[in-house]
């Protein structure tokens, strides 16, 4: 039985545009695979090199990007007057709160410290029980961006839980600098399991995911075969005509 390949116009046109979408797709989520890359490579260069001495590099300690994920050590004293508890933080299963002190340089600067986690009590006009040393510490850690986790309100209204505590759902540095009359660096430091005032650690590296986006790819491309496949094979006809029945 012999066939012909007869393709239709308007089924072909739209198999091209189908196959063309695709496929710009699956180069998309390749771009995106490089970006992920490039962006690991540079994290792993940050995390590598060596710690910054906040106390002794005023112009660098003030460039977030140029600090993002870099460790760094820091001396100075807790300020135990405010600490804020991010609201809704779950830790196996358990719901309560990341903690955040600042902290002051022997230079005057100071920076938000993560401190870690800590369980909520029974009731939400419950205060955790934090204690916040105001000896001089020599602390080490990583400083990160603000956690994009929480709810972004126009103005996030703390709330005073007593004990020198404010709860809140997110973190704003700017806010939580102008509403104190702080001037904080541009981080957070997410300190070290062993430094001093560490409740609960529970620091994470951030997460690229490259092979998502090369399995995205890896689909978009699939599909554009199969419809390929499917056209071609639709479009294979029975040959007609003497000899042929």
């Amino acid at each position: 039985m012999l066939r012909q390949f007869k393709p239709g116009l308007w089924p072909t046109l739209a198999t091209i545009a189908l196959l063309a979408l695709l496929t710009r797709l699956g180069f998309w989520q390749l771009q995106r695979a490089d970006e992920k890359q490039e962006l690991q490579q540079r994290y792993q260069a940050q995390v590598d090199a060596d710690p910054v001495d906040l106390g002794q590099v005023p112009g660098l300690r003030g460039q977030a990007q140029q600090m993002h994920w870099r460790r760094c050590r820091l001396a100075g004293t807790y300020d135990p007057r405010t600490t804020y508890l991010l609201d809704n933080q779950v830790m196996r299963g358990v719901v309560g709160y990341q903690v955040f002190t600042r902290f002051v340089l022997a230079d005057g600067a100071s920076v938000l410290v993560d401190r870690g986690w800590i369980a909520a009590p029974g009731t939400r006009d419950e205060a955790p029980r934090i204690n916040t040393s105001s000896e001089p510490a020599a602390l080490t850690g990583v400083a990160k961006p603000e956690p994009v986790t929480g709810i972004k309100l126009a103005e996030d209204i703390a709330e005073n839980l007593g004990d020198n505590l404010k709860r809140v759902q997110r973190i704003d540095l700017a806010q939580i600098a102008a509403h104190n009359g702080w001037s904080l660096l541009p981080y957070i430091v997410r300190l070290d399991a062993d430094a001093a005032g560490v409740l609960t650690w529970n620091g994470s590296e951030p997460g690229f995911r490259r092979e998502r986006h090369l399995g995205y790819a890896f689909q978009w491309f699939a599909l554009a075969a199969t419809l390929l496949v499917i056209y071609l094979v639709v479009n294979l006809r029975k040959r007609t005509g003497p000899g042929n029945d």
